[in-house]
């Protein structure tokens, strides 16, 4: 947990409030307890170890003490309500470019909330937020990113990776790793409550690696052809129809 000590956020916002545990259920659950009593927004929570972490669809999240990072941020974004689901995609690009710069492989996004480095999976993104009215209220963004790790969880091996394992087995400071997301995601949120996602649709469509792929997502087949602009994954089929689909898994 030393490492995480030292860290100071290079942002106006995020991370300038920073709370630290060194054990927690879940980062994400902790960080929704402080959006509901008022946390400004940018608050932001990690912790050492989690007990409860978890991805989309409730999926258990291995959260070993020492290793990775696991940080919930608090964020009251101008946003319109329509546009909440993009901040998963908003948050993925933020920080594939962010973790590029530990090492020299590259790093891409999966549709629609993974990063990945040597197609396998580096970190995850989970977007849970709350409504006042018909307006949001706040979100909680949670990531996890493999970082510290020499080898992937048991029955994980060839789907995970870290960005020790990515530097030739080279140690990093979580610390620094979690300053380099907050200056990324700070400037792609900026960018996106100023101009919309369609300022970041272009860089999002280079760095995702869906695109061009045969995929299977809820039972709609074919080449993932583009990224709509509400952020839906256009799939072109073998009869050559172009589907769109706003949710589900890439299998």
């Amino acid at each position: 947990m030393d490492d995480l000590t030292r860290f100071e956020s290079p942002c106006a916002h995020l991370g300038r409030r920073f709370e630290l545990r060194s054990e927690t259920g879940s980062t994400n659950d902790d960080a929704r307890t402080l959006a509901a009593h008022g946390a400004p927004h940018g608050t932001l929570v990690v912790a050492d170890t989690q007990s409860s972490g978890r991805g989309r669809r409730g999926r258990h999240w291995s959260s070993p003490p020492g290793e990775n990072l696991y940080a919930s941020f608090v964020l009251r974004p101008q946003i319109a309500l329509s546009d909440a689901p993009l901040l998963a995609l908003v948050a993925g690009l933020a920080f594939a470019e962010a973790l590029v710069t530990f090492t020299d492989v590259p790093v891409r996004v999966k549709w629609p909330n993974d990063v990945r480095a040597a197609n396998r999976k580096l970190a995850g993104v989970l977007v849970e937020g709350s409504l006042r009215g018909s307006e949001l209220a706040w979100v909680v963004l949670g990531v996890g990113v493999n970082v510290r790790g020499l080898e992937a969880p048991p029955g994980l091996e060839s789907i995970a990776t870290s960005l020790r394992m990515l530097r030739g087995g080279e140690d990093l400071a979580r610390a620094d790793v979690l300053a380099a997301l907050c200056a990324r995601l700070e400037a792609r949120l900026d960018t996106f409550e100023r101009l919309g996602f369609a300022a970041l649709h272009r860089d999002l469509s280079a760095r995702c690696e869906t695109l061009g792929t045969r995929v299977t997502v809820e039972g709609v087949d074919g080449v993932a052809e583009s990224i709509a602009n509400d952020g839906a994954l256009c799939i072109r089929t073998d009869r050559g129809e172009l589907v769109p689909v706003r949710v589900g898994e890439v299998g």
